[in-house]
């Protein structure tokens, strides 16, 4: 069951960021011990959490104190609540947070220019790409420490790179499918339509102007060639004959850990691939999972003081010690775990080590090559996905046109838009 989002009046957001510059919010006063930090989270990170008790035990001007709210309706009107009376957080752990709203309304800080005067980490010792995911008109509004992608990928030379991967290509190929082919196996058309949105909401919503275009043509192709594909289900066997002799045309593969990743494109055989990602107007974006995303009030009053925390989830103790189930944002230690998946059987020496086959070089190439091509994007309203998704299902049933859906979907998301950004 969805749950309804609440929300607070542009104008009170603004007014509580005036009350906060005179109340001192989440800091101690001056002379009374450490300046101490807000961090506000719906589901508390086990890392996290150990990483800010090591934190404090190493920092004599700073600590940071962690807020736990109910994940559901309740919790997230007490948040929006004490944003509004002046005592919200100082950081916000970004997981299940609605970032679009928070930056309409002017709730996160440009992390940019800390970034940029910060000689600890340098920015081309991080995947720039997946750094961008919360940027917005050229300002950060959070970073993560690490991540994990959901894309698709097919042999190079049926489908082209990640940069040709419009909507208008996948509406070509699932039209241009002879009997024989298969486009894609366990992936039904809603699926494909929410990781298209999760990537590129920002192709039918401005959020700056608070319009929609889900009546376009882009949109249309879109319903349509998701509304086109038939739901199949093949065998492990089956799969990896399709994607080697060209039958199946797209694999869907979880970039978890590297690991995960090779298992995946072996099944091409020695065929070359690409990572596509999902089809939008700009070329293919990948549905991208942060873990651990952390942004910095607005109202915060030490704004100095908690980038110095926010910038240890990108320093090299914690990327070594705590990003243990995803993909590090640290290009020297995704190198290294690159090196291991050519070298070290992960299994060991134990069941399971003679089914092991070390990563070509291939195979890494195109990950790396995937993660800087293809694009990200963080800035999405889980509202606006639910306003779609309602109304597409008729149209998948066959029991309305493309037209009398896409005219719903843009009055409503329209409606919702206009009143929240």
């Amino acid at each position: 069951m969805c749950r309804k989002r609440r929300y607070f009046p542009k104008g009170m957001v603004m007014l509580a960021m005036a009350v906060a510059v005179f109340t001192g919010c989440g800091q101690d006063r001056e002379g009374e011990g450490p300046v101490t930090f807000t961090y506000a989270t719906f589901q508390l990170d086990f890392e996290m959490e150990q990483w800010i008790e090591q934190w404090n035990q190493s920092q004599e001007n700073y600590r940071v104190e962690i807020v736990e709210y109910e994940d559901s309706d309740t919790g997230r009107a007490r948040l929006n609540n004490e944003i509004v009376s002046g005592k919200g957080p100082d950081l916000y752990d970004l997981t299940g947070i609605n970032v679009s709203s928070f930056v309409s309304k002017g709730l996160l800080t440009d992390l940019n220019p800390y970034l940029d005067r910060e000689d600890r980490i340098r920015r081309e010792e991080l995947l720039s790409g997946v750094l961008e995911t919360y940027e917005k008109d050229g300002c950060l509004y959070g970073i993560m420490p690490e991540f994990r992608l959901e894309l698709l990928a097919g042999q190079r030379a049926l489908t082209g790179d990640a940069d040709g991967w419009t909507v208008d290509r996948f509406l070509e190929m699932t039209e241009g499918l002879s009997q024989e082919e298969i486009l894609i196996s366990d992936l039904a058309p809603m699926g494909m339509l929410r990781a298209v949105l999760e990537t590129g909401m920002g192709d039918f919503v401005n959020w700056d102007q608070g319009v929609c275009s889900f009546d376009g043509e882009t949109f249309r192709k879109l319903l349509s060639a998701a509304h086109s594909m038939e739901t199949v289900s093949l065998t492990e066997t089956e799969l990896a004959e399709g994607l080697q002799n060209g039958t199946v045309l797209l694999n869907r593969i979880y970039v978890t850990d590297l690991t995960e990743y090779v298992n995946s494109v072996k099944a091409f055989g020695d065929q070359e691939i690409s990572l596509l990602g999902f089809p939008s107007e700009t070329g293919g974006k990948a549905v991208l999972t942060a873990r651990m995303p952390v942004g910095i009030s607005q109202t915060c009053q030490e704004k100095e003081g908690a980038w110095e925390f926010v910038s240890s989830l990108l320093g090299e103790e914690f990327q070594r010690t705590h990003v243990r189930f995803c993909l590090p944002v640290r290009l020297e230690l995704l190198r290294e775990g690159f090196e291991r998946v050519m070298t070290e059987n992960p299994y060991g020496d134990g069941p399971g080590s003679n089914t092991w086959e070390p990563a070509t070089q291939e195979e890494i190439d195109a990950l790396y090559d995937g993660l800087c091509r293809l694009r990200y994007s963080g800035i999405y309203d889980p509202v606006i996905w639910n306003i779609v998704a309602e109304e597409a299902e008729p149209y998948f049933e066959g029991e309305k046109t493309v037209d009398e859906v896409t005219d719903v979907i843009q009055r409503r998301a329209s409606l919702y838009v206009s009143e929240h950004y």
